[in-house]
């Protein structure tokens, strides 16, 4: 599968290379990946991401980003963030939660090591 990066709306979109994506699994991966590719959390959590699904709508399937914790860390929540992944070519939004809308995804600064 090829990945791409496409812009929209003046943002990064995050998109496999126009291909629809038929369901909340293949959405979840769609948003895995996109999260190593623009640095989602602060540090790489390869391998640790998952997803919660909050419903879907006609034009996205709208996903919570978290990651399973390892044994000795504290944290809060183990949520990244809400995102939508469209259905018709899988870009990958952020999604406001508070007006229920997508705007483009922002990279986020390199990993800390």
């Amino acid at each position: 599968m090829t990945i791409a990066i496409v812009t929209l709306f003046g943002g990064a979109s995050f998109a496999t290379a126009q291909n629809p994506v038929t369901s909340p699994k293949q959405a979840c991966s769609v948003l895995k990946r996109a999260a190593v590719t623009f640095h989602l959390s602060r540090h790489n959590l390869s391998g640790r991401y998952y997803c919660d699904s909050m419903g879907d709508i006609s034009e996205y399937y709208l996903l919570g980003l978290r990651y399973r914790v390892t044994e000795g860390e504290l944290v809060g929540s183990n949520l990244i963030g809400w995102f939508a992944v469209r259905r018709s070519d899988g870009a990958v939004l952020d999604w406001d939660v508070n007006t229920d809308r997508a705007s483009p995804l922002v990279p986020r600064p390199p990993f800390e090591k």
